[in-house]
């Protein structure tokens, strides 16, 4: 009989999400110190990898977003599907904002964690926390038992030890999802019932009220409510003196994206679809101008059964695959299709996009390979609505940085790849209302001196290559000039070593695609001009082209990289475009 007991054991271990087999048993108040942060011996963080999950959120019941967030991070549908684990594909809650997201089979109560939330924090001790709370009919909510024992006020960039919390969501840093095993909420009913010694009133009180209306293998919704850290707050963890919860305390006051931010709710136990499984190819929705008025939803279903769109937020009305934008403002589209006698229904898809008078685009210029211990280095990125671009560090070494607003970079003291991200969030400027941009991205690396990837300047480079004159000098007769090969990271003295732009238009034919070739040892300006009259030398205008792509090109150092920009057909009979160099200071 030992035997079998010890096999049995082990089947459970490994049934259950990694890190969390042995919380199966609950005692109220758990013990202290919780389980500790990413990689420590007692986590149970969940990797968003985890084979475990079976599911992800499908839908958005409710959005109701708190103070402090700017509309850039309010796009809902960046919770619904599997996590990214990065900073910024997320929804932001605000400052205790909620959101209730859906699922197509209902999560139910199975071995181990039955579902977990991934929240996007940078590091193990920048913990924005969360309350979780699910619910059978949308109506009812249980709230999990939650305890926090942070002694006092952390700040906007303060710590919080994960070995001081249990039961929130945002436990954990990006990549890592908080797990949530809906047996404890059973056991927590249960202590209620039997000892009110152990909760405060106030979460006993909820948890009972609304239990009986909860069925814990039909669970289709889960709310996630921003915890509001300035201390005017509590958990379920009872003060013996006074009856009440335990203050909490987390990042506060935080602004732009204040409050808890979402990326993905995992699910390891649901209820499994009766049907053959369909699935819904519901292609992405560009923002929009207002004065488009009309859009054809273009989602269908593997089945080929046909699909139903429901406008769940927004200034929008659909008549069959027809919507029509009738304001301002972000839009969210659901496309389902709720199956038939064969089919399972499939995994509902929403498309959120923002509806504006006008569109907007960012061009961020390449930025040379900077050395080690560089400071102030000027980025340059331009909005085409002319408002502010901000500038972030989405990967970089340790302690690299760049200043928002004013784009200066410093490298810091350690070599690697830096990846800068640059965004325009939208707004009013001038009486027009812009959409947001879509996020460009450069990359480039910081080396030592010497390094055989370190930028030199147009007077270093020609002395490399022998050569004299200007930029507009043509040494190899090739029909490039030195500066346009200085850029390109071609040979000046091989009329075989250039490299050739590329000019299309686009599918849509409304735009021009430009391809150009820039070396990342190059210290540079880029760029675009128009001119409709080739013979007036004076009336080239400077353009903001849209940044679509770079990609690394096959080179001997691999320093070589192709923009993909795009830039309007404008209305006239001829248009010619043209490359600005110049050399930028090193």
């Amino acid at each position: 009989m030992k035997e079998l007991y010890l096999i049995f054991a082990l089947l459970v271990y490994v049934a259950v999400p990694s890190g969390y087999a042995d919380a199966l048993v609950f005692d109220f108040p758990p013990d202290y110190p919780y389980p500790g942060a990413v990689g420590t011996e007692t986590t149970t963080a969940v990797s968003k990898d985890d084979v475990s999950i079976v599911a992800w959120a499908t839908g958005v019941y409710d959005y109701s977003p708190g103070t402090n967030v700017d509309a850039v991070w309010q796009d809902s549908t960046k919770g619904l599907g599997a996590a990214q684990g990065t900073s910024y594909e997320i929804v932001c809650l605000g400052r205790g904002g909620s959101i209730t997201l859906e699922f197509q089979q209902p999560i139910m109560d199975g071995s181990g964690a039955d579902f977990a939330v991934f929240e996007n924090s940078f590091s193990d001790s920048f913990l924005e926390l969360a309350w979780v709370e699910i619910s059978s009919d949308g109506v009812h909510f249980v709230r999990f038992p939650n305890f926090s024992q942070t002694p006092s006020a952390v700040g906007g960039f303060g710590i919080v030890d994960a070995n001081k919390v249990h039961g929130f969501a945002g436990k954990y840093r990006a990549g890592y999802g908080t797990p949530f095993d809906l047996a404890e909420i059973k056991a927590a009913y249960t202590t209620a019932v039997n000892d009110d010694s152990i909760f405060p009133i106030s979460y006993s009180d909820a948890l009972v009220a609304n239990y009986e209306f909860v069925d814990f293998n039909q669970i289709q919704y889960v709310r996630i409510v921003d915890v509001v850290g300035d201390g005017s707050q509590v958990s379920a963890l009872r003060d013996p003196s006074t009856g009440a919860g335990f203050v909490l305390y987390d990042p506060f006051p935080t602004v732009g994206s204040a409050g808890f931010d979402l990326d993905a709710v995992a699910v390891f136990n649901q209820v499994d679809p009766a049907g053959l499984v369909q699935s819904i190819d519901f292609p992405e929705i560009a923002n929009q101008r207002l004065a488009k008025g009309t859009l054809e939803l273009a989602a269908t279903a593997s089945s080929g059964l046909p699909v139903v769109y429901t406008v769940v937020s927004g200034n929008a009305t659909l008549a069959g695959s027809i919507l029509t934008m009738t304001g301002l403002g972000p839009v969210v589209v659901k496309a389902e299709q709720s199956g038939d006698a064969t089919y399972a229904a499939a995994t509902p898809v929403s498309r959120a996009f923002t509806v504006a008078d006008e569109l907007q685009h960012i061009y961020m210029m390449p930025l040379a390979n900077q050395l080690v211990g560089a400071l102030n280095v000027q980025v340059n990125a331009y909005a085409s609505s002319g408002m502010p671009v901000r500038l972030y560090i989405d990967d970089g070494p340790e302690n690299s940085l760049v200043t928002e607003w004013t784009h200066l970079f410093s490298s810091g003291s350690e070599v690697g790849t830096v990846t800068l991200r640059a965004s325009q969030t939208g707004g009013e400027s001038a009486g027009v209302t812009y959409a947001p941009a879509t996020d460009v991205s450069i990359r480039f690396e910081v080396v030592n001196d010497g390094d055989r990837l370190a930028a030199l300047d147009f007077v270093e480079w020609q002395a490399l290559h022998n050569l004299v004159g200007d930029g507009s000098s043509d040494s190899d007769r090739d029909g490039a000039s030195d500066l346009a090969e200085y850029a390109a990271g071609t040979d000046p003295n091989r009329a075989d070593s250039v490299r050739r732009n590329g000019f299309e238009i686009d599918a849509s034919g409304e735009s021009y695609l430009l391809t150009v070739q820039v070396d990342r040892r190059a210290l540079i300006e880029l760029k675009v001009e128009t001119n409709t009259e080739l013979s007036n030398t004076t009336a080239w205008q400077n353009v903001i082209p849209e940044l679509m792509s770079s990609i690394d090109l096959p080179s001997e150092d691999g320093a070589v990289q192709e923009l993909r920009l795009r830039v309007p057909i404008l209305e006239s009979e001829q248009q010619f475009w043209r490359y600005n160099i110049t050399p930028a200071n090193p």
